[in-house]
């Protein structure tokens, strides 16, 4: 970082180096922000710098600050659009506004935007005020963390700020959060024009998408409270891709423990079809009791992505098992197996299986997810 001094207010200019988590502190996260969807990018970028000089303790009391962002971190080709971001950020506000106290703050936080030519490299240098830089950098015991690379692929600025918000939340470890639909109207800057109708689709369903699909996030939500037929609050609800990996196996195993024992040697023997396992394998997992259960457990468990950097599943597989060492039985090398088995007509299935309407949860216990 470096310090230098003009008309006796000194400048900090940290050198770029874009981070993998953003901090920001939580009154930014619900403020209402006039950006749009690049120049939020820019502003993403500049809380990428300044999140991090906070932690480190490097904010220099009473200092401007002038970042200096690479083109190349915003876009590879369309350099015009960020001109045009640039010529529209310096006039976008923040608003801090406690209704409460009836007490409101509007700060414009870069007064001034300017591209330059660093090192041969196209940059937007933007000028923050030192009155400006706690709103960004104090960061206390409440701050939002969120991926920085997350962030920057949204392509839409109600996505960009409902990731900010359910980040604030989850850093808290809730999963439930409730606004009224006045407040989080203002806080994304929805239009005054918009009916509830449109705030849910134009803001919310297409947050809801994006966040889906490049998040790994769902988020849904319900009325919570309303005048007449007028909603005024909404309950929202937090979802990850691992949260709903870990439900879909909780739901695989009400389903597995209420089977027959003779519909869930069957159902193995289809389901081991997604796997390259030999013949005699697939026997010995259908007639043992452990290795069934090992089986239907890890089988949930990959179906529902809950282990999703497994190159080779069935690898994977017989390894968990603990029968990547086993070789084959002599007896059953060279004996043609038939082509449709069933639970009835195997005669090595164990006496608890043949014939039988016990259930599997009653025999197993809780199967999937019991280790």
């Amino acid at each position: 970082m470096i310090t230098t001094q003009k008309h006796s207010v000194p400048i900090s200019t940290p050198s770029f180096e874009k981070r993998q988590t953003n901090y920001q502190p939580n009154i930014f996260t619900e403020s209402r922000q006039e950006f749009t969807e690049l120049e939020k990018k820019i502003v993403v970028l500049v809380i990428n710098q300044i999140g991090h000089m906070a932690l480190k303790q490097q904010i220099v009391p009473g200092a401007n600050v002038l970042f200096q962002i690479p083109f190349t971190e915003l876009t590879k080709a369309r350099y015009d659009q960020i001109s045009a971001a640039a010529d529209t950020l310096q006039l976008k506000r923040l608003k801090y506004r406690n209704d409460k106290t009836k007490k409101f703050d509007y700060i414009v936080p870069f007064p001034r935007v300017r591209s330059e030519l660093v090192d041969g490299k196209r940059v937007v240098e933007l000028t923050m005020f030192a009155d400006v830089v706690p709103h960004f950098a104090e960061l206390g015991q409440r701050y939002t963390k969120y991926e920085c690379d997350v962030m920057l692929s949204l392509s839409s600025v109600y996505a960009q700020r409902m990731f900010e918000i359910v980040s604030m939340y989850s850093n808290r470890g809730q999963k439930q959060f409730v606004y009224s639909v006045a407040e989080l109207r203002d806080i994304l800057n929805c239009p005054d024009s918009y009916r509830y109708v449109d705030f849910k689709i134009n803001a919310l369903e297409l947050a809801k998408r994006e966040l889906q699909q490049k998040a790994g996030i769902t988020l849904d939500w319900i009325p919570s409270r309303k005048e007449g037929k007028k909603i005024i609050e909404l309950t929202f609800f937090i979802k990850t891709a691992h949260q709903l990996a870990i439900e879909g196996v909780k739901q695989d195993q009400l389903v597995v423990n209420n089977m027959s024992i003779n519909e869930a040697v069957a159902t193995s023997w289809q389901l081991m079809k997604a796997y390259k396992l030999k013949d005699w394998q697939k026997d010995l997992i259908a007639s043992e009791r452990e290795l069934l259960e090992i089986f239907y457990r890890v089988d949930s468990e990959l179906a529902n992505g809950l282990r999703n950097n497994i190159k080779n599943p069935t690898a994977y597989l017989v390894k968990s098992l603990g029968i990547d060492q086993v070789k084959a039985p002599a007896s059953r090398t060279k004996e043609p197996r038939a082509k449709s088995v069933t639970a009835t007509t195997r005669t090595d299935v164990p006496s608890a299986r043949k014939g039988t309407t016990q259930l599997v949860g009653d025999l197993f216990g809780d199967i999937i997810g019991s280790k």
